[in-house]
């Protein structure tokens, strides 16, 4: 997506800025902790700027269901991918503008969810987990590497849970 400030405006308002992550978008991050671009959101800009976003998002989600108990229950693995960046540096550093090698700014994500049908909505449990953090240096974003279930530090700092009603996307 695109947004563009209009009239006399030279910023898009924070409440129509482009966010990402959560349980309809990047399922394994939180809700505005992606971007933009590289920036990492710290815990002072949360709590003061709760509406960190962007003027660009590319979002992509991949989700394969799967029947588990009769059809009302069904099973799903998920692949999400996406990223948010500004038009300038004004409000955020260089590390959240639009470059060409945005590619290389993509926050990644897996995950496993539980798709349950009760005839007048869906309800969704997912999990998932960060693969590629953009806010790491270059040759430190992928961290599939770095995976550890058994390891409870690494899975209370990486295990995102979601709930949701309907289908992510």
């Amino acid at each position: 997506g695109i947004g563009v400030p209009y009239g006399n405006s030279k910023f898009l308002p924070f409440s129509r800025q482009f966010i990402i992550g959560g349980s309809s978008s990047l399922r394994g991050f939180s809700p505005r902790n992606i971007g933009p671009g590289t920036t990492l959101t710290s815990a002072f800009q949360q709590l003061y700027y709760p509406q960190v976003g962007g003027d660009y998002k590319l979002e992509m989600n991949s989700e394969l269901r799967f029947p588990i108990i009769a059809p009302r229950v069904k099973g799903a693995v998920f692949l999400d991918a996406g990223n948010v960046w500004t038009r300038d540096s004004i409000l955020y550093s260089p590390t959240g503008q639009l470059t060409k090698g945005f590619l290389k700014q993509l926050a990644v994500d897996a995950g496993v969810g539980v798709r349950i049908d009760a005839s007048i909505l869906i309800i969704r449990l997912d999990v998932a987990f960060p693969l590629a953090k953009p806010w790491l240096s270059e040759g430190q974003r992928w961290v599939l590497s770095k995976v550890d279930f058994g390891n409870s530090v690494w899975r209370s700092e990486n295990l995102v849970f979601n709930i949701g009603f309907g289908y992510p996307f």
